[in-house]
């Protein structure tokens, strides 16, 4: 059944990937983006999906009453790695959102309908790590108490998402720089000890996993959090090994020259069991996802 969805951070690699996902399945899409944002991975949008880019409270809530969405699906982040201040990080990962909720709601058109399914991007890192990680997760926290208020007009899904990767993906991420040095056979890689435990999920799982928990939203409350990875945990030690084995690379893997950050986490590893029961499993094991993106850059 076609649904109605407004989608944030379209230009990013998670949204622009369910975007084209989920216009393929027929939905009816509103992209909200940031003015600044690019939305280079989307260049072939069709003329008739609905791109509003704004920050401004007003504009936004307008945007949400005139989309109406069964669900709103957010990604839009910033990770203050490219000289964001404070204040921009806070903007993208707490404030955005929680227009988005009043504006829920605040929309009387919605009255008398389901209520809508707002799928948040979370994530699974201790909020001592990062200011990333910790307004991702005061906004969860913002969020679940919302929809606790509100359960007959809001229901907050916060998705724990583990370590993505795929092609496209920002060479900023970890993951990114690990294979792109890799496949040009950089000589030298600068690492942690590695010791680290990390869940790693392809893109195309990731979007599948998203996808079931849409179809499955009436099976969650009105405040809830699903995990989403591949269930299984490699030390990144052996994911960087791995990644220099299926390129061939001769890279020095120097493996100790960088320290690890502060409240740095050990162990991140989904818990797949309730994303199962809803049907997905994951299908692109990490030599696999690993092969594919050497190859597509040679």
């Amino acid at each position: 059944m076609s649904m109605r969805i407004l989608l944030t951070g379209p230009g990013g690699f998670l949204g622009s990937a369910l975007a084209r996902f989920w216009l393929g399945c027929g939905h009816h899409l509103s992209l909200l983006a940031r003015p600044s944002s690019s939305l280079d991975r989307l260049v072939d949008l069709p003329a008739a999906v609905n791109v509003l880019r704004a920050s401004a409270p007003d504009e936004i809530t307008a945007f949400v009453r005139e989309a109406m969405p069964d669900a709103i699906v957010h990604t839009a982040c910033c990770y203050g790695r490219k000289g964001e201040s404070v204040l921009d990080v806070m903007d993208a990962n707490m404030r955005l959102g929680i227009i988005l909720l009043q504006a829920v709601l605040e929309n009387r058109s919605l009255e008398g309908m389901s209520p809508t399914l707002f799928m948040n991007t979370g994530t699974v890192l201790a909020p001592g790590v990062s200011l990333y990680a910790l307004s991702k997760t005061q906004f969860s926290a913002w969020g679940a108490e919302i929809a606790a208020f509100s359960p007959q007009r809001l229901r907050f899904i916060d998705i724990r998402l583990q370590q993505m990767y795929g092609p496209g993906d920002d060479r900023s991420k970890f993951i990114t720089h690990v294979i792109e040095a890799c496949r040009q056979n950089e000589p030298y890689l600068a690492l942690t000890k590695g010791d680290q435990l990390r869940d790693f999920i392809h893109i195309d799982d990731v979007v599948q996993a998203y996808d079931v928990i849409l179809q499955g939203r009436d099976q969650f409350s009105a405040s809830d959090a699903i995990d989403v990875g591949s269930g299984d945990a490699v030390t990144v030690r052996n994911f960087v090994e791995l990644a220099k084995q299926v390129a061939g690379a001769e890279t020095i893997l120097n493996f100790g020259a960088v320290p690890y950050r502060v409240n740095e986490a050990m162990l991140c590893v989904a818990d797949t069991t309730r994303l199962r029961s809803l049907g997905w499993l994951p299908t692109v094991p990490l030599a696999d996802g690993l092969r594919r993106l050497i190859d597509l850059g040679r």
